[in-house]
Protein backbone atom coordinates (compact mmCIF):
# COMPACT_ATOMS: atom_id res chain seq x y z
CA UNK A 1 0.00 0.00 0.00
CA UNK A 2 1.41 3.41 -1.03
CA UNK A 3 2.06 5.82 1.86
CA UNK A 4 0.45 9.27 1.54
CA UNK A 5 2.57 12.23 2.57
CA UNK A 6 1.33 14.53 5.31
CA UNK A 7 1.04 17.91 3.63
CA UNK A 8 0.29 21.18 5.40
CA UNK A 9 -1.65 24.09 3.85
CA UNK A 10 -0.78 27.49 5.26
CA UNK A 11 -2.98 30.52 4.57
CA UNK A 12 -1.26 33.91 4.35
CA UNK A 13 -3.63 36.87 4.16
CA UNK A 14 -2.88 39.72 1.78
CA UNK A 15 -6.12 41.72 1.73
CA UNK A 16 -5.57 45.44 0.99
CA UNK A 17 -1.99 45.73 2.30
CA UNK A 18 -0.46 45.88 -1.23
CA UNK A 19 -2.65 48.93 -1.89
CA UNK A 20 -1.30 50.61 1.27
CA UNK A 21 2.28 49.77 0.31
CA UNK A 22 1.79 51.12 -3.21
CA UNK A 23 0.64 54.53 -1.97
CA UNK A 24 3.21 54.70 0.85
CA UNK A 25 6.03 53.89 -1.59
CA UNK A 26 4.94 56.66 -3.94
CA UNK A 27 6.04 59.32 -1.48
CA UNK A 28 8.73 57.28 0.29
CA UNK A 29 7.19 56.87 3.72
CA UNK A 30 9.57 54.09 4.81
CA UNK A 31 12.65 56.10 3.88
CA UNK A 32 11.35 59.20 5.68
CA UNK A 33 10.71 57.17 8.85
CA UNK A 34 14.24 55.76 8.75
CA UNK A 35 15.82 59.16 8.18
CA UNK A 36 14.02 60.75 11.12
CA UNK A 37 13.73 57.82 13.55
CA UNK A 38 16.82 55.84 12.57
CA UNK A 39 16.97 52.28 11.32
CA UNK A 40 15.77 49.47 13.53
CA UNK A 41 12.94 47.11 14.33
CA UNK A 42 10.80 49.97 15.61
CA UNK A 43 10.30 51.20 12.02
CA UNK A 44 8.75 47.86 11.01
CA UNK A 45 6.64 47.91 14.18
CA UNK A 46 5.27 51.39 13.39
CA UNK A 47 4.47 50.38 9.81
CA UNK A 48 2.59 47.32 11.06
CA UNK A 49 0.72 49.52 13.52
CA UNK A 50 -0.29 51.94 10.73
CA UNK A 51 -1.57 49.06 8.61
CA UNK A 52 -3.50 47.61 11.53
CA UNK A 53 -5.11 50.99 12.24
CA UNK A 54 -6.19 51.28 8.61
CA UNK A 55 -7.63 47.80 8.30
CA UNK A 56 -9.08 46.71 11.61
CA UNK A 57 -9.58 47.67 15.24
CA UNK A 58 -7.10 45.76 17.37
CA UNK A 59 -5.52 46.43 20.76
CA UNK A 60 -1.72 46.49 20.89
CA UNK A 61 -1.52 43.15 22.70
CA UNK A 62 -3.42 41.47 19.82
CA UNK A 63 -1.45 42.92 16.91
CA UNK A 64 1.13 40.10 17.10
CA UNK A 65 -1.62 37.55 16.45
CA UNK A 66 -3.09 39.76 13.70
CA UNK A 67 0.25 40.23 11.92
CA UNK A 68 1.13 36.53 12.09
CA UNK A 69 -1.83 35.69 9.85
CA UNK A 70 -0.50 37.84 6.96
CA UNK A 71 2.13 37.20 4.37
CA UNK A 72 5.40 38.08 6.20
CA UNK A 73 6.60 40.01 3.17
CA UNK A 74 3.70 42.43 3.62
CA UNK A 75 4.15 43.06 7.36
CA UNK A 76 7.96 43.26 7.57
CA UNK A 77 8.36 39.65 8.61
CA UNK A 78 5.46 39.80 11.04
CA UNK A 79 7.85 39.64 14.01
CA UNK A 80 6.16 42.06 16.38
CA UNK A 81 4.76 42.01 19.90
CA UNK A 82 3.21 44.49 22.28
CA UNK A 83 6.56 45.22 23.96
CA UNK A 84 8.14 46.14 20.62
CA UNK A 85 5.13 48.26 19.68
CA UNK A 86 5.30 50.10 23.00
CA UNK A 87 9.02 50.78 22.54
CA UNK A 88 8.33 51.96 18.99
CA UNK A 89 5.77 54.45 20.31
CA UNK A 90 8.31 55.63 22.88
CA UNK A 91 10.85 56.14 20.09
CA UNK A 92 8.28 58.04 18.04
CA UNK A 93 7.36 60.27 20.97
CA UNK A 94 11.02 61.12 21.66
CA UNK A 95 11.68 61.98 18.00
CA UNK A 96 11.13 65.32 16.26
CA UNK A 97 7.57 64.56 15.25
CA UNK A 98 6.96 68.05 13.89
CA UNK A 99 9.79 67.59 11.40
CA UNK A 100 8.58 64.06 10.59
CA UNK A 101 5.06 65.32 9.94
CA UNK A 102 6.35 68.12 7.70
CA UNK A 103 8.48 65.74 5.64
CA UNK A 104 5.66 63.21 5.22
CA UNK A 105 3.11 65.86 4.20
CA UNK A 106 5.41 67.70 1.78
CA UNK A 107 6.50 64.42 0.16
CA UNK A 108 2.86 63.34 -0.28
CA UNK A 109 1.82 66.77 -1.61
CA UNK A 110 4.65 66.71 -4.15
CA UNK A 111 4.22 63.09 -5.22
CA UNK A 112 0.46 63.35 -5.73
CA UNK A 113 0.26 66.99 -6.81
CA UNK A 114 -2.13 67.98 -4.00
CA UNK A 115 -3.57 71.49 -4.30
CA UNK A 116 -2.94 73.37 -1.03
CA UNK A 117 -4.47 76.72 -1.97
CA UNK A 118 -7.39 76.14 0.44
CA UNK A 119 -7.03 74.59 3.88
CA UNK A 120 -9.89 73.62 6.21
CA UNK A 121 -9.41 73.21 9.96
CA UNK A 122 -11.51 71.71 12.72
CA UNK A 123 -11.01 69.76 15.92
CA UNK A 124 -12.63 66.88 17.74
CA UNK A 125 -12.30 65.32 21.16
CA UNK A 126 -11.05 61.79 21.76
CA UNK A 127 -12.40 60.34 24.99
CA UNK A 128 -10.34 57.85 26.98
CA UNK A 129 -11.33 55.41 29.70
CA UNK A 130 -9.29 55.34 32.88
CA UNK A 131 -8.12 57.71 35.60
CA UNK A 132 -4.67 58.58 34.17
CA UNK A 133 -3.63 59.93 37.57
CA UNK A 134 0.14 59.94 36.92
CA UNK A 135 0.75 61.71 33.61
CA UNK A 136 3.99 62.86 32.04
CA UNK A 137 3.85 66.64 32.32
CA UNK A 138 5.75 67.10 29.04
CA UNK A 139 3.18 65.13 27.04
CA UNK A 140 -0.42 65.98 26.19
CA UNK A 141 -2.55 66.16 29.32
CA UNK A 142 -5.68 64.02 29.40
CA UNK A 143 -8.31 66.16 31.12
CA UNK A 144 -12.02 66.66 31.29
CA UNK A 145 -13.30 69.37 28.97
CA UNK A 146 -16.10 70.22 26.57
CA UNK A 147 -16.63 66.75 25.15
CA UNK A 148 -17.78 66.64 21.53
CA UNK A 149 -18.49 62.95 22.14
CA UNK A 150 -20.98 64.01 24.85
CA UNK A 151 -18.94 62.12 27.45
CA UNK A 152 -18.13 64.69 30.16
CA UNK A 153 -17.50 61.79 32.55
CA UNK A 154 -14.33 60.77 30.67
CA UNK A 155 -10.96 62.40 30.27
CA UNK A 156 -10.06 63.43 26.75
CA UNK A 157 -7.59 65.03 24.41
CA UNK A 158 -8.32 67.52 21.63
CA UNK A 159 -7.35 66.44 18.10
CA UNK A 160 -6.96 69.33 15.63
CA UNK A 161 -6.82 68.45 11.94
CA UNK A 162 -6.25 70.52 8.80
CA UNK A 163 -7.09 69.20 5.34
CA UNK A 164 -6.53 70.48 1.83
CA UNK A 165 -9.67 71.13 -0.21
CA UNK A 166 -8.38 68.57 -2.70
CA UNK A 167 -10.16 65.32 -1.78
CA UNK A 168 -9.71 66.26 1.91
CA UNK A 169 -6.03 65.29 2.13
CA UNK A 170 -4.71 65.81 5.72
CA UNK A 171 -1.81 68.27 5.81
CA UNK A 172 -1.42 68.97 9.51
CA UNK A 173 -2.53 67.76 12.92
CA UNK A 174 -1.77 68.40 16.55
CA UNK A 175 -3.12 67.10 19.83
CA UNK A 176 -3.87 69.43 22.73
CA UNK A 177 -4.75 69.04 26.37
CA UNK A 178 -8.32 67.90 26.95
CA UNK A 179 -9.48 71.26 28.31
CA UNK A 180 -8.03 73.35 25.46
CA UNK A 181 -10.59 75.49 23.61
CA UNK A 182 -10.63 75.84 19.83
CA UNK A 183 -10.35 79.63 19.78
CA UNK A 184 -6.85 79.39 21.29
CA UNK A 185 -5.45 77.02 18.64
CA UNK A 186 -6.12 78.82 15.34
CA UNK A 187 -3.19 81.24 15.38
CA UNK A 188 -0.72 78.47 16.16
CA UNK A 189 -2.24 76.25 13.47
CA UNK A 190 -2.18 79.02 10.84
CA UNK A 191 1.46 79.91 11.57
CA UNK A 192 2.44 76.23 11.37
CA UNK A 193 0.64 75.84 8.04
CA UNK A 194 2.37 78.96 6.72
CA UNK A 195 5.75 77.49 7.59
CA UNK A 196 4.86 74.05 6.23
CA UNK A 197 3.44 75.30 2.92
CA UNK A 198 5.96 78.12 2.53
CA UNK A 199 3.27 80.68 1.76
CA UNK A 200 0.69 82.83 3.54
CA UNK A 201 -1.87 83.40 0.78
CA UNK A 202 -3.66 80.08 1.20
CA UNK A 203 -7.33 80.35 2.13
CA UNK A 204 -7.92 79.25 5.73
CA UNK A 205 -11.47 78.03 6.44
CA UNK A 206 -12.63 77.22 9.96
CA UNK A 207 -15.66 77.24 12.25
CA UNK A 208 -16.96 80.10 14.40
CA UNK A 209 -14.15 79.79 16.97
CA UNK A 210 -11.92 81.54 14.44
CA UNK A 211 -14.25 84.56 14.53
CA UNK A 212 -12.52 86.50 17.29
CA UNK A 213 -10.85 89.87 16.85
CA UNK A 214 -7.50 88.48 17.97
CA UNK A 215 -7.55 85.49 15.60
CA UNK A 216 -8.79 87.33 12.51
CA UNK A 217 -6.45 90.29 13.03
CA UNK A 218 -3.42 88.01 13.47
CA UNK A 219 -4.09 86.24 10.18
CA UNK A 220 -4.97 89.44 8.31
CA UNK A 221 -1.83 91.28 9.45
CA UNK A 222 0.32 88.40 8.22
CA UNK A 223 -1.19 88.59 4.72
CA UNK A 224 -3.38 85.58 5.38
CA UNK A 225 -6.86 84.93 4.00
CA UNK A 226 -9.73 83.41 5.93
CA UNK A 227 -13.40 82.45 5.82
CA UNK A 228 -15.38 81.67 8.94
CA UNK A 229 -18.94 81.65 10.20
CA UNK A 230 -20.09 84.45 12.50
CA UNK A 231 -21.37 83.10 15.86
CA UNK A 232 -24.80 84.08 17.17
CA UNK A 233 -23.18 85.70 20.20
CA UNK A 234 -21.90 88.59 18.05
CA UNK A 235 -23.86 91.85 18.17
CA UNK A 236 -23.97 91.96 14.35
CA UNK A 237 -26.27 88.91 14.26
CA UNK A 238 -28.77 90.60 16.60
CA UNK A 239 -28.78 93.77 14.48
CA UNK A 240 -29.38 91.76 11.32
CA UNK A 241 -32.13 89.66 12.94
CA UNK A 242 -33.95 92.86 13.94
CA UNK A 243 -33.66 94.15 10.37
CA UNK A 244 -35.09 90.88 9.01
CA UNK A 245 -37.98 90.98 11.48
CA UNK A 246 -38.79 94.53 10.33
CA UNK A 247 -38.66 93.40 6.66
CA UNK A 248 -35.76 95.76 5.99
CA UNK A 249 -33.63 93.12 4.23
CA UNK A 250 -33.96 92.34 0.54
CA UNK A 251 -32.90 88.93 -0.75
CA UNK A 252 -31.80 87.86 -4.21
CA UNK A 253 -31.17 84.36 -5.65
CA UNK A 254 -27.56 83.17 -5.58
CA UNK A 255 -27.20 79.41 -6.10
CA UNK A 256 -29.23 76.24 -6.59
CA UNK A 257 -27.82 72.80 -5.85
CA UNK A 258 -29.09 69.29 -5.37
CA UNK A 259 -30.24 68.70 -1.81
CA UNK A 260 -28.37 66.00 0.10
CA UNK A 261 -31.31 65.35 2.41
CA UNK A 262 -34.03 65.36 -0.22
CA UNK A 263 -33.05 63.40 -3.32
CA UNK A 264 -35.93 64.88 -5.30
CA UNK A 265 -35.41 68.50 -4.27
CA UNK A 266 -32.91 71.35 -4.54
CA UNK A 267 -31.33 73.53 -1.93
CA UNK A 268 -31.78 77.16 -3.01
CA UNK A 269 -29.49 79.82 -1.58
CA UNK A 270 -30.24 83.55 -1.43
CA UNK A 271 -28.00 86.42 -0.37
CA UNK A 272 -28.92 89.63 1.45
CA UNK A 273 -28.45 92.72 -0.69
CA UNK A 274 -26.29 95.48 0.76
CA UNK A 275 -23.01 96.06 2.56
CA UNK A 276 -22.67 94.33 5.91
CA UNK A 277 -19.55 94.35 8.09
CA UNK A 278 -18.17 93.13 11.38
CA UNK A 279 -17.03 95.80 13.79
CA UNK A 280 -13.46 94.82 12.83
CA UNK A 281 -14.22 95.89 9.26
CA UNK A 282 -14.41 92.46 7.59
CA UNK A 283 -17.23 91.81 5.15
CA UNK A 284 -20.24 89.72 6.17
CA UNK A 285 -22.24 87.77 3.60
CA UNK A 286 -25.70 86.80 4.81
CA UNK A 287 -27.09 83.65 3.19
CA UNK A 288 -30.49 81.97 3.38
CA UNK A 289 -30.91 78.30 2.53
CA UNK A 290 -34.24 76.57 1.88
CA UNK A 291 -32.91 73.28 3.24
CA UNK A 292 -31.61 74.92 6.40
CA UNK A 293 -34.94 76.75 6.70
CA UNK A 294 -36.79 73.43 6.82
CA UNK A 295 -34.24 71.98 9.20
CA UNK A 296 -34.44 74.95 11.58
CA UNK A 297 -38.25 74.80 11.67
CA UNK A 298 -38.26 71.05 12.36
CA UNK A 299 -35.62 71.44 15.05
CA UNK A 300 -37.53 74.24 16.79
CA UNK A 301 -40.83 72.31 16.75
CA UNK A 302 -39.10 69.22 18.11
CA UNK A 303 -37.43 71.14 20.94
CA UNK A 304 -40.67 72.88 21.92
CA UNK A 305 -42.62 69.59 21.93
CA UNK A 306 -39.97 67.76 23.95
CA UNK A 307 -39.83 70.62 26.45
CA UNK A 308 -43.62 70.63 26.94
CA UNK A 309 -43.64 66.85 27.38
CA UNK A 310 -41.06 67.09 30.15
CA UNK A 311 -42.87 69.99 31.80
CA UNK A 312 -46.13 68.05 31.69
CA UNK A 313 -44.46 65.11 33.39
CA UNK A 314 -43.01 67.45 36.01
CA UNK A 315 -46.45 68.93 36.75
CA UNK A 316 -48.38 65.65 36.70
CA UNK A 317 -50.53 64.89 39.80
CA UNK A 318 -48.92 62.54 42.28
CA UNK A 319 -45.50 63.08 40.79
CA UNK A 320 -42.28 62.63 42.68
CA UNK A 321 -39.83 65.49 42.67
CA UNK A 322 -39.67 69.12 43.78
CA UNK A 323 -42.69 70.38 45.72
CA UNK A 324 -41.82 73.88 46.86
CA UNK A 325 -42.39 76.92 44.65
CA UNK A 326 -38.67 77.72 44.34
CA UNK A 327 -37.57 74.12 43.66
CA UNK A 328 -40.33 73.51 41.11
CA UNK A 329 -39.53 76.68 39.16
CA UNK A 330 -35.82 75.84 39.16
CA UNK A 331 -36.50 72.33 37.83
CA UNK A 332 -38.74 73.72 35.07
CA UNK A 333 -36.14 76.29 34.04
CA UNK A 334 -33.51 73.56 33.86
CA UNK A 335 -35.73 71.55 31.50
CA UNK A 336 -36.38 74.57 29.28
CA UNK A 337 -32.67 75.35 29.13
CA UNK A 338 -31.68 71.73 28.48
CA UNK A 339 -33.80 71.61 25.31
CA UNK A 340 -32.81 75.11 24.20
CA UNK A 341 -36.33 76.50 24.39
CA UNK A 342 -35.50 79.49 26.62
CA UNK A 343 -36.66 81.98 23.99
CA UNK A 344 -40.02 80.33 23.35
CA UNK A 345 -41.33 78.85 26.60
CA UNK A 346 -41.70 80.79 29.85
CA UNK A 347 -42.38 78.61 32.93
CA UNK A 348 -44.14 79.97 35.99
CA UNK A 349 -45.37 78.64 39.32
CA UNK A 350 -48.68 79.57 40.93
CA UNK A 351 -49.80 78.78 44.44
CA UNK A 352 -53.14 77.03 44.85
CA UNK A 353 -54.89 77.13 48.21
CA UNK A 354 -56.82 73.98 49.11
CA UNK A 355 -59.35 74.35 51.95
CA UNK A 356 -60.34 71.40 54.09
CA UNK A 357 -62.31 71.13 57.38
CA UNK A 358 -61.46 68.92 60.32
CA UNK A 359 -63.33 68.16 63.52
CA UNK A 360 -61.87 69.65 66.66
CA UNK A 361 -62.72 66.48 68.59
CA UNK A 362 -62.96 62.83 67.69
CA UNK A 363 -66.30 61.21 67.19
CA UNK A 364 -69.16 60.86 64.79
CA UNK A 365 -70.24 63.87 62.77
CA UNK A 366 -73.35 65.62 64.05
CA UNK A 367 -74.96 69.03 64.17
CA UNK A 368 -73.16 69.78 67.44
CA UNK A 369 -69.63 69.01 66.14
CA UNK A 370 -67.27 71.97 65.75
CA UNK A 371 -64.97 72.12 62.73
CA UNK A 372 -61.82 74.13 61.97
CA UNK A 373 -60.68 75.22 58.52
CA UNK A 374 -57.29 73.95 57.26
CA UNK A 375 -55.69 75.69 54.30
CA UNK A 376 -52.94 73.88 52.40
CA UNK A 377 -50.84 75.50 49.72
CA UNK A 378 -49.73 73.58 46.62
CA UNK A 379 -47.30 74.79 43.95
CA UNK A 380 -48.66 74.38 40.42
CA UNK A 381 -46.42 74.57 37.36
CA UNK A 382 -47.65 76.46 34.32
CA UNK A 383 -45.95 77.74 31.22
CA UNK A 384 -46.67 80.12 28.39
CA UNK A 385 -45.67 79.95 24.71
CA UNK A 386 -44.14 83.20 23.51
CA UNK A 387 -45.68 83.43 20.05
CA UNK A 388 -43.88 86.70 19.30
CA UNK A 389 -40.51 85.08 20.01
CA UNK A 390 -41.41 82.09 17.82
CA UNK A 391 -42.38 84.45 15.00
CA UNK A 392 -39.04 86.22 15.42
CA UNK A 393 -37.20 82.90 15.22
CA UNK A 394 -39.16 81.89 12.12
CA UNK A 395 -38.10 85.10 10.39
CA UNK A 396 -34.43 84.06 10.68
CA UNK A 397 -34.87 80.39 9.73
CA UNK A 398 -32.28 79.24 7.19
CA UNK A 399 -30.06 82.30 7.64
CA UNK A 400 -26.33 82.06 8.39
CA UNK A 401 -23.49 84.63 8.07
CA UNK A 402 -19.97 84.11 6.72
CA UNK A 403 -17.19 86.65 7.14
CA UNK A 404 -13.96 86.96 5.18
CA UNK A 405 -11.10 89.34 4.59
CA UNK A 406 -10.91 88.37 0.92
CA UNK A 407 -12.51 90.00 -2.11
CA UNK A 408 -13.98 86.70 -3.27
CA UNK A 409 -17.53 86.85 -4.71
CA UNK A 410 -20.26 85.75 -2.27
CA UNK A 411 -20.88 82.52 -4.22
CA UNK A 412 -17.20 81.53 -3.99
CA UNK A 413 -17.16 82.26 -0.26
CA UNK A 414 -20.22 80.04 0.23
CA UNK A 415 -18.87 77.18 -1.89
CA UNK A 416 -15.55 77.22 -0.06
CA UNK A 417 -17.31 76.99 3.29
CA UNK A 418 -19.65 74.23 2.11
CA UNK A 419 -16.57 71.99 1.80
CA UNK A 420 -16.01 72.23 5.59
CA UNK A 421 -18.11 69.13 6.46
CA UNK A 422 -15.62 67.00 4.51
CA UNK A 423 -13.30 67.23 7.49
CA UNK A 424 -15.93 65.40 9.55
CA UNK A 425 -15.46 62.44 7.20
CA UNK A 426 -11.81 62.30 8.26
CA UNK A 427 -12.86 62.42 11.90
CA UNK A 428 -15.37 59.63 11.22
CA UNK A 429 -12.56 57.47 9.85
CA UNK A 430 -10.40 58.35 12.84
CA UNK A 431 -12.96 57.67 15.55
CA UNK A 432 -15.51 55.13 14.35
CA UNK A 433 -13.90 52.99 11.68
CA UNK A 434 -10.52 52.65 13.38
CA UNK A 435 -11.91 53.03 16.91
CA UNK A 436 -9.51 55.42 18.59
CA UNK A 437 -11.49 55.06 21.82
CA UNK A 438 -10.90 53.08 23.89
CA UNK A 439 -7.09 53.40 23.72
CA UNK A 440 -5.36 50.51 25.45
CA UNK A 441 -2.38 52.51 26.69
CA UNK A 442 -1.48 53.77 30.15
CA UNK A 443 1.20 56.37 29.39
CA UNK A 444 0.03 59.67 27.94
CA UNK A 445 3.25 60.07 25.93
CA UNK A 446 2.49 56.81 24.12
CA UNK A 447 -1.06 58.01 23.50
CA UNK A 448 0.34 61.20 21.97
CA UNK A 449 2.61 59.10 19.72
CA UNK A 450 -0.33 56.86 18.79
CA UNK A 451 -2.23 59.93 17.56
CA UNK A 452 0.62 60.50 15.11
CA UNK A 453 0.17 56.94 13.87
CA UNK A 454 -3.52 57.65 13.33
CA UNK A 455 -2.61 60.77 11.35
CA UNK A 456 -0.38 58.70 9.06
CA UNK A 457 -3.19 56.15 8.65
CA UNK A 458 -5.67 58.92 7.81
CA UNK A 459 -3.22 60.45 5.33
CA UNK A 460 -2.66 57.13 3.53
CA UNK A 461 -6.39 56.36 3.40
CA UNK A 462 -7.11 59.81 1.95
CA UNK A 463 -4.38 59.41 -0.67
CA UNK A 464 -5.84 56.07 -1.79
CA UNK A 465 -9.26 57.68 -2.22
CA UNK A 466 -7.81 60.64 -4.12
CA UNK A 467 -5.70 58.48 -6.42
CA UNK A 468 -8.66 56.22 -7.18
CA UNK A 469 -11.09 59.06 -7.88
CA UNK A 470 -8.59 60.99 -10.02
CA UNK A 471 -7.87 57.85 -12.04
CA UNK A 472 -11.61 57.34 -12.57
CA UNK A 473 -11.95 60.91 -13.84
CA UNK A 474 -8.95 60.52 -16.17
CA UNK A 475 -10.30 57.24 -17.57
CA UNK A 476 -13.86 58.64 -17.81
CA UNK A 477 -15.12 55.93 -15.45
CA UNK A 478 -18.37 57.09 -13.89
CA UNK A 479 -18.59 54.44 -11.16
CA UNK A 480 -16.85 51.33 -9.87
CA UNK A 481 -18.35 48.39 -7.98
CA UNK A 482 -16.82 48.73 -4.52
CA UNK A 483 -20.02 48.79 -2.46
CA UNK A 484 -21.42 45.60 -0.88
CA UNK A 485 -23.05 43.20 -3.36
CA UNK A 486 -20.85 44.84 -6.02
CA UNK A 487 -23.09 47.88 -6.23
CA UNK A 488 -21.57 50.87 -8.06
CA UNK A 489 -20.39 54.15 -6.53
CA UNK A 490 -18.88 57.28 -8.04
CA UNK A 491 -17.01 58.16 -4.84
CA UNK A 492 -15.14 55.08 -3.59
CA UNK A 493 -13.77 55.27 -0.04
CA UNK A 494 -10.93 53.54 1.75
CA UNK A 495 -13.42 51.55 3.83
CA UNK A 496 -14.94 50.18 0.62
CA UNK A 497 -11.51 49.25 -0.73
CA UNK A 498 -10.66 47.46 2.53
CA UNK A 499 -13.88 45.45 2.38
CA UNK A 500 -13.42 44.70 -1.34
CA UNK A 501 -10.00 43.09 -0.82
CA UNK A 502 -10.77 41.44 2.52
CA UNK A 503 -11.11 37.95 0.99
CA UNK A 504 -7.71 37.75 -0.71
CA UNK A 505 -4.99 35.46 0.56
CA UNK A 506 -1.98 33.43 -0.65
CA UNK A 507 -1.54 29.74 0.18
CA UNK A 508 1.58 27.62 0.66
CA UNK A 509 1.35 23.84 0.41
CA UNK A 510 4.22 22.48 2.49
CA UNK A 511 5.85 19.12 3.01
CA UNK A 512 7.53 19.80 6.30
CA UNK A 513 9.67 22.87 5.71
CA UNK A 514 9.68 22.46 1.95
CA UNK A 515 7.17 24.46 -0.11
CA UNK A 516 5.50 22.15 -2.61
CA UNK A 517 3.21 24.64 -4.26
CA UNK A 518 2.11 28.28 -3.95
CA UNK A 519 -1.24 29.60 -5.17
CA UNK A 520 -3.54 32.55 -4.41
CA UNK A 521 -7.17 33.54 -4.47
CA UNK A 522 -8.15 34.88 -7.88
CA UNK A 523 -8.97 38.59 -8.08
CA UNK A 524 -12.53 39.53 -9.00
CA UNK A 525 -13.48 41.98 -11.75
CA UNK A 526 -14.08 44.89 -9.30
CA UNK A 527 -10.74 44.16 -7.63
CA UNK A 528 -8.99 44.09 -11.01
CA UNK A 529 -10.62 47.39 -11.95
CA UNK A 530 -9.39 49.08 -8.75
CA UNK A 531 -5.87 47.71 -9.24
CA UNK A 532 -5.83 48.86 -12.86
CA UNK A 533 -6.93 52.37 -11.90
CA UNK A 534 -4.29 52.59 -9.17
CA UNK A 535 -1.57 51.19 -11.42
CA UNK A 536 -0.96 48.10 -9.26
CA UNK A 537 -0.13 44.74 -10.83
CA UNK A 538 -2.24 41.86 -9.53
CA UNK A 539 1.00 39.86 -9.38
CA UNK A 540 1.57 41.26 -5.86
CA UNK A 541 -1.33 39.11 -4.68
CA UNK A 542 0.15 35.88 -6.07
Amino acid sequence: MMQVKNLDLKKLRTEAIPVIDHVANQFGLHKILEEVLGKGRHIAALEILVKNVMMTRTALYRIEEWASSFDPLLVSGGQVNDDLLARALDRLYAADRASLQTRCVLAAVKAFGVDTSTIHNDSTSVSLDGTYAAQNLKAVQLKRGHSKDHRPDLKQLVYSLSIAADEAIPVHFKVYDGNRTDDTTHQETWLTLRGLLGKSDFLYVADCKLCTEENMTAIDRNQGRFITIVPQSRKETKVFADAVLKSEVRWQPLWRKRSRRDSDGDDCFEIAVGLWQLREGYAIHWYRSTEKMRRDAENRDERINETMEKLSALSAPGRRGPKSEKALLKAAQQIVHKYGADNWIVPAVTIEEIETYRQLKRGRASSNVTYRKVVKKRALLTWAIDEAAIAGSKSTDGIFPLTTNTDLPPLDVLQHYKYQPRIEKRFAFLKSVTAVAPVFLKKNQRIEALMFVYFLATLLAALVERALRRAMAAANVKAIHTLPEERPTSTPTWEQVTRLFSNLARYELRDGKQIVRVFADPTSLPQQQVLLLLGISDAVFK
